[in-house]
């Protein structure tokens, strides 16, 4: 009760008031029905920000895309310039770039700042010669690329040779010092084909390019259409590598308002109606009986002007049996959308013209429009022409029914969205022809983060030079590490740390193990690239170098050798002039003594005596020739021998010399242990060596030599120690291993044994060290190489 007079006073204000209850019932409606709009339009807005952004986004790859493509070129045309800065095969190696790179109109190499070599030549003669250091135009493009080290672009600019044209220099140096450029020429007007930009010239917007002149520093754009576009919604992108700017500009920011202000006219329409029937149902009785008359009228003519609306509306609308799904009509719209008169329309079902893949979806969510779990939906789907063509559509579902009610009809808008579809579709094939054309790439290209492991991009190229698919790559963060060769990680993860706190371009050489578990040389050239946040990406291009690596390894090898066969060359001919000139000497006075003689006894003595200086230089020619051999035998035969065997066979040798001098003899080394050595000169190394030890023993005590074996980096090392009188190697530690050195009395030593054998051990790539210490022992160190 007390409710019921609580209500009554506020429904006697109503009642009372009906022009206030009406406009208030008008504001109201309006409000919904204006949030509506205000929501249908920020969708539009961002569907076409969106568009933009995707446009933009194209374009700019394809420009990098290019400019990638150039900076290739340049890289394989600098690599035609040798050690002496002269290209070889330039004109081969222009033609081929040219034909791999048809976006290149001509490539050029310009020493100390002149074009001197321009492929193709024809049409290009104007710009031979021509100093870009002291133009003004073409200078400062040119030093800013020397300053950066890398490749900077010049343009749009009048050419030397005529037309307008973009220049790319790459700085190359030689033997770290600056050599000149290494440059491509692109006409704008290929250029700009290259972009893709004609493709989008249907669009509600357009593209234009920009770069800020050097001298005026104003801003000066070279594509068609307004330049004053700053009030306008747009977007830009910046591409540092020519310093220039691209943007996409809506044409017309009205073009959304527009096409919403049927649907605000018939929101404001519907709220004033419902406004005026407020109005009319509140009046006293009295009124509304003399208003039947005249608001019969205006809802006959609304009715006219609601069925205007529902036919001449820009969308199709239709009217839609929500249980059969027959349609009740249509306007002329949805009609002229799908081919079919009304009256064919009348006759037909949404099912029977929807595309079978998106039925299911349709029919799902009509379930669920008819049990009240949705007050409506959207939905993208396809419509089958009555031609047979299919157009795609977005269609908006709202219930004719009350809550509570059993469901009836349902009216649909439907909207043609074939275009933006193909435009979707197009985006997708350009994404994957992108793809594609950077998996044809010679390199892994791959992108990344410098602030966060990982990549996040890695061409299908990995698989074909690492044998690791693109998904290995991305599902670990850490794979790039885990993968680099264990000694290039410290410095190459400290480097690249380095750069990415200087944010600048770099290039580095280092290994990483495929999938083979082989050692793969790569050289990572990396780029920045600014994204529209201002955060930074690296992207970057690994190259196969390992042929590269194999070649200059091979060529330092061979160097090494040249260099050491010169200095035994150079060893050898000091040993034959020193040994040979004293023998010769001792020959000659010899021989003038016989000569001038003319007793036979002193004559028969000094013929004794000329046979034993002969006997001593036919030891030394065949000491020589020995040398000689062990020298020039570059390349000797190589085995895969056990050491045991040949120190059994050594001491069998020497078994008498050990007998006599009471040698014990250790030996420590494993029958399991093998060296890659020439047999001959194993066995000439070690008996050398063990007889050394049995030879020099201390004369106060009994000789004990020990063997031992062990692994030590990329050697097998055999270690012979003796407790024998020692050896001074201050004093003779520099000439112990030369020719005729002798450091004891002991009438066998000849000073050719060490000589021999160290000779030996270079030839195999391997070497010999000594500890030794007077009156205590000596220890010799043989190192085999693995």
């Amino acid at each position: 009760m007390n409710t019921e007079k609580k209500i009554t006073p506020y429904s006697s204000w109503f009642l009372s008031r009906p022009k206030t209850s009406g406009i208030l019932v008008f504001l109201f409606i309006f409000a919904i029905l204006d949030l509506a709009v205000m929501l249908r339009y920020q969708v539009l807005k961002k569907s076409e920000t969106n568009e933009m952004t995707i446009a933009l986004n194209i374009v700019e790859q394809n420009i990098e895309q290019s400019l990638k493509n150039s900076y290739a070129t340049t890289i394989g045309l600098a690599l035609t310039i040798d050690d002496n800065g002269e290209p070889k095969n330039f004109q081969a190696v222009g033609r081929q770039l040219l034909n791999s790179n048809n976006f290149i109109d001509a490539v050029q190499l310009v020493p100390n700042g002149v074009i001197k070599y321009t492929y193709p030549m024809t049409g290009n003669e104007a710009a031979t010669n021509f100093n870009i250091l002291k133009s003004p135009v073409h200078r400062g493009a040119a030093l800013k690329a020397i300053a950066s080290k890398k490749m900077y672009y010049v343009g749009p600019v009048e050419l030397k040779q005529g037309g307008l044209g973009i220049v790319g220099r790459l700085p190359v140096y030689k033997k770290d010092k600056f050599w000149g450029f290494s440059a491509v020429i692109i006409k704008f007007s290929r250029f700009v084909k290259s972009t893709g930009i004609e493709t989008f010239h249907n669009q509600n917007f357009y593209f234009q390019f920009s770069k800020r002149n050097i001298e005026t520093q104003k801003e000066e754009f070279f594509l068609p259409g307004p330049q004053d576009f700053k009030s306008k919604l747009y977007k830009s992108v910046s591409i540092p590598e020519g310093d220039w700017k691209l943007y996409v500009i809506r044409k017309n920011d009205l073009q959304i308002i527009k096409s919403l202000t049927p649907i605000f006219l018939l929101a404001m329409l519907m709220a004033s109606i419902c406004g005026v029937f407020v109005i009319s149902f509140l009046k006293r009785p009295s009124q509304l009986q003399n208003q039947v008359k005249i608001q019969t009228d205006k809802l006959l003519k609304n009715e006219l002007f609601f069925k205007s609306i529902f036919e001449h509306a820009g969308l199709g609308i239709t009217h839609t049996n929500s249980i059969k799904g027959n349609f009740i009509d249509a306007n002329d719209k949805f009609c002229e959308l799908i081919g079919y008169t009304q009256e064919e329309i009348k006759k037909i079902t949404f099912m029977m013209i929807t595309h079978p893949d998106d039925l299911d979806a349709d029919l799902k969510k009509m379930e669920l429009l008819k049990e009240g779990k949705l007050g409506g939906f959207s939905l993208e789907k396809r419509y089958f022409h009555k031609k047979g063509t299919i157009i795609w559509v977005n269609i908006t579902v709202t219930p004719l029914w009350e809550k509570d009610e059993m469901p009836n009809t349902h009216m649909t808008i439907v909207e043609d969205i074939t275009k933006r579809k193909e435009y979707e579709f197009a985006l997708v094939n350009s994404q994957n022809n992108i793809e594609s054309l950077i998996n044809t790439i010679d390199g892994i290209v791959w992108e990344g983060y410098p602030d966060k492991p990982g990549v996040t991009f890695i061409s299908k190229k990995s698989e074909a030079i690492l044998g690791y698919k693109s998904e290995e790559w991305l599902e670990n963060e850490d794979f790039w590490y885990n993968h680099m060769h264990p000694e290039d990680r410290d410095w190459v993860t400290a480097q690249t740390s380095e750069y990415s706190k200087k944010r600048t371009p770099h290039v580095l050489e280092y290994r990483m193990i495929d999938k083979s578990g082989n050692t793969v040389w790569l050289q990572d050239i990396v780029s920045i690239f600014v994204e529209n946040d201002n955060s930074i990406k690296f992207r970057g291009i690994l190259i196969d170098i390992t042929q590269n690596k194999q070649f200059e390894l091979e060529l330092n090898n061979t160097l090494n050798l040249v260099t050491q066969q010169n200095k035994r060359l150079l060893d050898f001919s000091y040993i034959v002039s020193h040994n040979l000139r004293s023998h010769t000497s001792n020959i000659q006075s010899l021989a003038t003594l016989i000569e001038e003689s003319d007793d036979e006894t002193e004559k028969t003595e000094l013929l004794a005596l000329l046979k034993s200086v002969s006997d001593t230089l036919h030891k030394t020619m065949d000491n020589l020739n020995e040398v000689v051999s062990i020298q020039t035998q570059v390349n000797p035969v190589i085995e895969s021998l056990e050491l045991q065997p040949v120190i059994s066979k050594t001491l069998e040798i020497l078994s008498n010399q050990i007998k006599s001098s009471k040698a014990k003899i250790i030996n420590n080394v494993p029958g399991s242990v093998t060296v890659n050595y020439n047999p001959a000169y194993l066995d000439s190394v070690i008996l050398n060596f063990i007889l050394n030890a049995v030879r020099y023993h201390h004369p106060e005590r009994n000789p004990v030599i020990e063997l031992n074996s062990y692994e030590e980096k990329e050697y097998i090392v055999l270690e012979i120690k003796d407790n024998g009188i020692g050896i001074d190697l201050k004093k003779n530690g520099k000439k112990l291993f030369g020719m005729y050195k002798t450091f004891t009395n002991n009438p066998e030593s000849k000073g050719i044994g060490l000589f021999i054998s160290k000779n030996q051990i270079d030839t195999m790539q391997g070497k010999v060290t000594v500890e030794s210490e007077i009156n205590v022992g000596t220890t010799f160190k043989i190192y085999f190489k693995k």
